[in-house]
This record gives C-alpha cells, structure tokens and sequence, in this order.
C-alpha cells in the first residue's frame, strides 16, 4: 500500500475513534440531557403547582388582608367614636368636677357655720343641762317636803277623824240622852225637843288628806275591811282580798294598818268582783306593806 493509503487509513481509524467517541459522548450526553429535561420538567410543573398555590394563597391572603382591613376599618371607626365619646364624657366630667369643687367650697362653709352652730347648741345643752340638774334638785326637795308635810297631814288627819269619832260617839250618847229626856218630859206632859247634833256625820272635816287626788267622805261611812293578798313594790301595785261583790268601787280610798300602826295609803283602780287592785299612794317611813296586812276605809 502507499503511504497516502496508509495516511487514510490511519486518519480513518483516527476519525472513527473519535466518532466511536464522539457517539458515546452524545449518547451519554442525550441521556442525561434526558434526566435533567425530566427533572427541569417536573421541577418545572413543580413549580407550576406551587405558584398556582401561591397565588391561590395569595387570592386568600388578599381576600383576608382586604377583610382584615374592612375589619380594621370598623374597628377604627369605633374607636373614633368611642374617642369621640370619651372625649365628651371627659368634658361633661370636667365641668361636674368644677361645679363639685364650687359645691365643695360652699360645703366648707356649711361646715363651718354647723360647726359654729353646733358649739353654739352645745353650750346651750349644756347650759340647759345644768338647769334641769338644778331645777331636779329642786323637785326632790320638793318631793321630800311635799312628803314630809304629807305625812304630817295625815298624822293630824288621823287625829282629827279619832276625834270625829269620839265626838260622833258622844253626839249620838248625846242624843239617845236627849229621846230618854224627851220620853220622860212627854210623861209628865211636858213638850219634846230634838236634841241637837252637834257634828253631822261623814263631815267633810274628817277627810284624809293625798298629794294629789282628795278622799271621798262616803268611802268612810262604808266601812269596809280586808286584807292585802299580794304586794308588787316595784310597781306599787296591791291586791286585796275584797271586790265590787263588797262595795268596792274604783277610786276608794283604803288605809293599811298592821296591828294598831298605820302603814299606808292604798288608791283603788281596778274592780273585781271578790277581789281588787290598788296603787299605793302615802306609806309610813320605815314600813312596807306585805300581805296579810288588814285594809279598811275606816281608820
């Protein structure tokens, strides 16, 4: 062969190992063009899904930014108004504060002139206290003298009745003289006279004597006697064995004796028919009334 033939045949070789490699290269090359065009392509719809979810969210987002902002609107338009509102409020308090602080101040003044009154009243109180100190001192000096002159009065009361009985006594001695004398004169033909009564009986002069309400000279002649039942010293109450059923009537006087001592005086209020109920209104110093004490309208 010729050197031009071997020349060819050398490049020909040369040329199919280079295009042996040249196929290899290709083939390699096209399937990994391959790989990276299916990757590229599900990168691609991939990434297609996630920007149609991106705008899906983003039509969402916007659909909530544009109701959030509808939201934020009223909630701003309320908070104006609730601003607004407080605002107003904030005035109307401002000017309750200032008519407080004018009310204040005049309370003050009020204050002071109570105060001032207050003082005023409290010397007079006590001013007036002490007056009515000196005027009770003066009632129980005068309660006492009033009881002591009382007492003294139904002690001469006493007196004067056991004398209005003597002298009854005497009168009607007097006067059964006087029919025997009269007796004798018509014997001998002689004119009667009526002997004289010298004190009428149940003379007023004989009545007891109480601090407020005067005894009834009837209540005297009745001459009614009982004994005490019970005796409440505390509420000067007294119950007595005796009632309407006797001649008890309300407002009768009846005296306490225990023995031959005189021990009160007992004023009538309540009635029963075998039993009554009185206030003791004169009792001698030093005694106290207890039952079984002897009551009776006659001294």
């Amino acid at each position: 062969m010729s050197t031009l033939t071997k020349v060819l045949i050398v490049l020909l070789t040369i040329f199919s190992i280079f295009l042996c490699g040249i196929v290899v290269t290709y083939a390699a090359t096209a399937e990994n063009y391959r790989q990276t065009a299916d990757t590229t392509g599900q990168q691609l719809r991939s990434a297609k899904a996630t920007r149609e979810s991106a705008e899906r969210a983003k039509e969402e987002a916007d659909k909530n930014v544009e109701a959030t902002k509808a939201d934020l609107g009223a909630k701003l338009a309320a908070r104006d108004s609730e601003i607004t509102r407080l605002r107003a409020d904030l005035e109307n308090a401002k000017r309750t504060n200032d008519q407080l602080q004018v009310k204040v101040a005049s309370m003050a003044d009020v204050m002071a002139n109570t105060s001032a009154a207050v003082k005023q009243q409290t010397t007079l109180h006590e001013a007036a206290q002490q007056r009515v100190q000196a005027l009770e001192a003066e009632r129980t000096r005068n309660e006492k003298e009033l009881a002591e002159t009382s007492q003294a009065l139904l002690e001469k009361v006493t007196i004067i009745v056991q004398h209005e009985d003597t002298i009854r006594r005497l009168t009607q001695e007097n006067q059964e003289l006087g029919n025997r004398l009269n007796q004798s004169l018509v014997q001998y033909g002689k004119t009667a006279t009526r002997p004289p009564t010298t004190v009428a009986p149940g003379s007023p002069t004989a009545q007891p004597v109480r601090p407020v309400t005067p005894i009834a000279s009837p209540t005297k002649n009745l001459g009614l006697n009982g004994q005490i039942n019970m005796v409440d010293l505390r509420s000067r109450l007294v119950e007595i064995s005796i009632g309407a059923a006797a001649g008890v009537r309300s407002d009768m006087t009846f005296h306490v004796t225990r023995g031959d001592r005189w021990v009160a005086t007992l004023l009538i209020l309540e009635v029963a028919p075998d039993k009554a109920v009185g206030i003791l209104d004169l009792v001698q110093s030093g005694l106290q009334p207890q039952a079984g004490d002897r009551v009776t309208t006659n001294l």
